[in-house]
């Protein structure tokens, strides 16, 4: 089957590309890349309802992940740089709300498979990677909306090392306050 019919987006989004990483070595993200990339993860938390105050409680984290994953090889500015020119299109294709729907839930991006085309990398390289973020950097700690989604009902976290250490990694076990929301449910 054509990739191209299952796939969302036009050309760009459909281009061929090997499989692995673009090469990207001593480039670095402007201020404006950043910002586009932001877009990224902040709808992530909106479209998972998963984050408080639109992601901006792990922005400076999420700079830290940046700045390591493109001052340390193998440098994925070249991926973020894609990921950039896929969501132009997208937008221009879908408006920005259902660009990011289809990119998240209808991409048609086999997750186990090679990336072979810019969206591909765009879904693997950058949108998991995010997604993973989210989670391992707290997402669990305003996960889902039975609790209004403003207090921490989990791990608060799998990160350790620089600001993660002064925070457990997982809460104690409070059965006065874990079960008696459960019971208002």
């Amino acid at each position: 089957m054509n990739e191209e019919l299952t796939s969302i987006g036009g050309p760009v989004c459909n281009e061929k590309l090997p499989a692995s990483l673009i090469f990207a070595e001593g480039q670095h993200l402007t201020h404006q890349n950043k910002e586009a990339l932001w877009d990224i993860f902040e709808a992530i938390g909106k479209n998972w309802s998963n984050t408080i105050y639109d992601s901006n409680n792990q922005r400076s984290s999420w700079y830290e992940m940046l700045k390591a994953k493109t001052e340390n090889a193998p440098n994925y500015a070249g991926e973020y740089v894609n990921a950039i020119y896929v969501l132009n299109e997208l937008y221009s294709m879908y408006g920005k709300d259902e660009a990011f729907k289809k990119l998240f839930f209808e991409s048609g991006v086999d997750n186990s498979a090679p990336p072979t085309t810019r969206l591909a990398h765009c879904k693997i390289y950058v949108v998991n990677e995010f997604i993973r973020m989210q989670i391992t950097a707290g997402g669990f700690k305003s996960w889902g909306t039975k609790y209004g989604g403003e207090q921490a009902r989990n791990y608060h976290g799998f990160l350790g090392g620089t600001r993660y250490n002064r925070i457990p990694r997982v809460r104690e076990y409070d059965p006065e306050t874990t079960n008696s929301k459960n019971d208002d449910a």
